[in-house]
């Protein structure tokens, strides 16, 4: 539910969110956004020709993981404070400065290569190509999902697992609500993934167990109806989820069985997320009923609705919505994003199924954003399906709506990590290391898109004046030989030239 308010190591350590304001961004420290949960977005050097718009074709080599971050050891600060002290860069020079950038064979055809910057303050489009063109965004897409998220979902708020008695003499349930991102054992109050621990559900209601006389074995059973759905879309390729380059999306879930690309999470993550707590009750001294639990292998918690009105066990909070939404924003996470964008739709009265949520999306940037969503498509709320056609002047304006204060949900989320920081933080961290790119460096921040055969990027960055600017590019025909990589680069490139911008 959303309020307002341990047998087996993990696969990984835990993620947080960098906690900031918009107008002072400060990075210090140990990398504060995940950087290994990753989609598409992070591909190494091998280049995929097949997915979600040529499910019949063949798929090279997979990518590989995302490298290690690299160590921060300087504190880096966003001069936001001052950008409404910067002259505003003048279109026509501005747009020289990144013509050469822009016509970089490694980004395709010029048709199909689309750009638009703008003024974060007033909107006014600086440069433009082939912007009111429909492309394939890839992850950007995302930003569209969390603009409509956040008017579902109250950003402040949790989401609440708990632990109820069941209808069944010595029956409790698991009842899930929302969190996928569960510790193992104990929650840490300062984590975003794994903020709330299946440790310490169990400890809670093994002590009212205790407290209440309870000396027999208990049976374990398991609530889904939060939000109801399938594990994947079925616009989604088989291939996407069994290599890892998204989850399945889920009610309840540990944090260490979110997917890594050629490590892909269980094949029911909920049913994990029952086991581990079973575990966790046993350690806590809580006799479980014979066949209930991880030392059965074939065993799977019953699945049942909990009773209404049902005395409360036990119960944790995840982190707020705001910084879960960030993470999944800057570690460009499918399932995440798919999942919230269910639950905000559900919470806005429509249904859970992939076609009502998408149309709520659209409706939402419609209505609510001011945004004319005419003749373009969304296939789903990650971007990871085929047929998904968005401008980037659309991508643009969400931008703009989420730096300007006009929308302080989204803003925040934004200004919470949801877009990673160049060079340094989310699906960024392994991008801007050339030399051409040191401008962006530490300043430009943006959410990245990767599909076969098309790289985008959609973000902010500001100018050597002190001017913030907002720009989504998309080059969605870029070959498939190897050329990936380089063209981010060229992306990366834009960017970096928008910085140096003296215009």
């Amino acid at each position: 539910m959303v309020s307002s308010g341990m047998r087996g190591a993990g696969r990984r350590g835990r993620y947080a969110v960098l906690p900031a304001l918009l107008l002072s961004l400060l990075v210090a420290g140990a990398p504060a956004v995940a950087d290994t949960t990753t989609t598409m977005d992070d591909a190494g050097t091998s280049t995929a020709t097949a997915g979600p718009d040529d499910a019949s074709a063949t798929t090279s080599a997979p990518p590989t993981t995302q490298a290690q971050a690299r160590p921060r050891t300087r504190v880096l600060t966003h001069p936001l404070g001052q950008v409404a002290d910067g002259p505003e860069p003048d279109g026509a020079t501005l747009t020289e400065a990144i013509s050469d950038e822009l016509d970089s064979d490694w980004l395709g055809p010029a048709r199909r290569r689309a750009v638009t910057v703008r003024d974060a303050l007033t909107g006014d489009v600086l440069a433009s190509r082939n912007a009111d063109r429909p492309v394939t965004p890839a992850s950007t897409a995302k930003l569209l999902s969390a603009a409509a998220i956040v008017t579902g979902l109250p950003v402040d708020s949790t989401f609440t697992t708990r632990v109820v008695r069941g209808a069944e003499p010595g029956q409790i349930v698991l009842v899930a609500g929302g969190d996928m991102l569960l510790a193992r054992g104990e929650g840490d109050p300062d984590a975003v993934a794994g903020r709330a621990g299946v440790g310490d559900l169990a400890a809670q209601a093994a002590e009212a167990l205790q407290e209440q006389g309870v000396t027999g074995p208990v049976e374990v059973a398991l609530d889904l109806q939060h939000v109801a759905g399938p594990h994947a879309l079925r616009t989604w390729t088989d291939y996407w989820v069994s290599e890892g380059y998204t989850g399945r999306i889920v009610q309840i879930g540990l944090e260490e069985d979110r997917a890594l690309p050629q490590l892909p999470s269980p094949r029911d993550p909920e049913q994990e997320a029952a086991r581990a707590f079973v575990a966790a009750l046993e350690e806590h001294g809580v006799e479980v009923a014979d066949g209930d639990g991880p030392d059965d292998p074939g065993w799977d918690a019953e699945v049942v609705e909990a009773p209404a009105g049902a005395e409360v066990l036990a119960s944790v909070e995840s982190a707020p919505v705001r910084d879960v939404l960030a993470l999944a924003l800057a570690t460009s996470d499918n399932a995440m994003v798919e999942q919230l964008a269910r639950q905000a739709a559900v919470a806005a009265g429509r249904s859970a199924d992939q076609e009502a949520v998408t149309a709520w999306i659209v409706d939402t940037v419609e209505q609510d954003y001011g945004i004319d969503m005419t003749g373009l498509t969304l296939a789903d709320a990650s971007g990871l399906s085929g047929g998904t056609r968005l401008t980037v002047d659309v991508v643009a304006e969400v931008l703009v709506d989420g730096a300007d204060g006009s929308h302080p949900a989204l803003q925040s989320v934004l200004a919470a990590g949801g877009l990673p920081i160049a060079g340094y933080t989310g699906t960024l961290h392994d991008r801007f290391h050339l030399p051409v790119h040191a401008a962006a460096v530490g300043n430009a921040r943006a959410k990245t898109g990767s599909l076969p055969h098309v790289t985008s990027l959609a973000g902010t960055v500001v100018t050597a004046d002190g001017r913030l600017l907002v720009y989504a590019m998309t080059a969605d025909d870029i070959g498939e030989d190897g050329a990936v990589l380089e063209a981010r680069s060229s992306l990366d490139e834009v960017v970096a030239q928008l910085a140096r911008c003296g215009c």
